[in-house]
């Protein structure tokens, strides 16, 4: 196991390295070295920039781990919404696997490739007057094979609404946020279902939700952040099988707080979870199993730069990192991804990214850490831009 976050106190740190506190011309990166892979990180920085078949927004994507395939839904902006597959080699669309035609209304949502690559696709239908929901769900076993093998079949489909689901390629138990009734009354509820054999293992009613949910699959258990009440950020620990809730409060430094979180993700080998917050321009790190955690101030920010704060983030549990998304660089060019270890070390800045700002669904990070590629929004809303670390 790689070394764990050791601090036995909250503590605030000074996030230092080569590369903070330093500007960086458009697509360049400043590192230092990782697990003493030089040669990988030598061609860190932009790549290929990929686009939607028809040029509609894209609305989720995800890449295969563990693969070179990846999967993407565009809007009906284009007037053809479809379900698409990519490859994350050529960064060319593979196949158009769907599209829609009757609802202007309806669209395609992707929430992710789960399990040993499943591709998870919501059809959101929506009629108006009055407004009312009742979606339909695809899976695609695998994503490479380009083509729709299953649906997910949710009970109280009508007027319920998917609102997260976990990032999970490890293992095949996955858990997702749904609203029910979510017109009348929003009721969250965690739906924890298997991706190998498409059937629901449990379901948990929450009394609220966090912003951000993720899962750690080494102790079956799903991950909350949120923002209490009172303004304290708060974590919760979900037990998957039992239902049982565990809450610790997390960090809240700055003269305001440190706000909502803005993103979260877990590295289930360690029981590290590391999240973003709005208010602060900070970056946590939480050791789960001792509910103790340390910050970080992103580069060349300070506690009320809320204009630089981050927002996506996205483990690379391979090589112990976290990715940071930050919208408006606070380093240098218009956006930025920081790369920290696990401890709170900034390992490596990469600037020349304009993220789109249309978030819808939110900023994204997705991984494939075999090869050191990751794949973003932007520049421009129906497009992702591919680049190394």
């Amino acid at each position: 196991m790689r070394r764990a976050l050791v601090s036995s106190t909250i503590a605030l740190l000074t996030a230092c390295s080569s590369g903070a506190g330093s500007s960086n011309p458009p697509g360049s990166s400043s590192m230092s070295s990782v697990n003493g892979d030089a040669t990988r990180r030598a061609s860190a920085g932009l790549g290929k920039v990929l686009s939607s078949a028809h040029g509609g927004q894209i609305f989720g994507f995800d890449v295969n781990q563990n693969g070179s395939d990846g999967l993407l839904s565009e809007s009906q902006g284009s007037g053809k919404p479809a379900i698409e597959t990519f490859n994350i080699k050529t960064a060319k669309i593979t196949k158009i696997v769907k599209t829609l035609s009757a609802n202007p209304n309806d669209d395609f949502v992707t929430f992710g490739i789960v399990g040993n690559d499943v591709g998870f696709v919501d059809e959101q239908r929506v009629k108006l007057d009055p407004e009312s929901r009742h979606d339909r769900f695809f899976l695609l076993t695998p994503v490479s094979g380009d083509k729709i093998t299953g649906r997910w079949m949710p009970p109280h489909v009508t007027n319920s609404v998917l609102y997260q689901q976990a990032q999970n390629q490890t293992t095949d138990i996955q858990v997702s946020v749904v609203f029910r009734k979510a017109f009348s009354s929003d009721v969250p509820w965690l739906y924890v279902w298997n991706s190998a054999t498409n059937k629901f293992l449990n379901f948990i009613r929450l009394k609220s939700t966090g912003e951000q949910m993720a899962e750690d699959t080494s102790t079956n258990e799903a991950v909350l952040a949120a923002q209490s009440g009172g303004g304290v950020p708060t974590i919760t620990l979900v037990n998957l099988k039992s239902g049982k809730l565990k809450t610790f409060n997390g960090l809240n430094n700055g003269p305001y707080g440190a706000g909502a979180a803005n993103g979260l993700a877990v590295d289930s080998h360690t029981g590290i979870a590391c999240t973003t917050t709005e208010l602060n321009a900070q970056v946590e790190f939480y050791d789960l199993a001792k509910e103790t955690g340390v910050a970080v101030q992103l580069p060349n920010t300070g506690p009320t730069s809320q204009f630089n704060s981050g927002s996506a983030v996205a483990s690379d549990s391979e090589d112990g990192l976290f990715l940071i998304a930050q919208p408006y660089s606070s380093t240098g060019g218009n956006s930025a991804i920081y790369v920290y270890d696990e401890t709170g070390d900034l390992i490596e800045t990469l600037n020349g990214f304009d993220f789109s700002t249309l978030y819808l669904p939110p900023l994204k990070i997705a991984l494939n850490p075999g090869l050191r590629l990751g794949l973003v929004n932007g520049p421009n809303a129906d497009q992702l831009q591919e680049f190394t670390y």
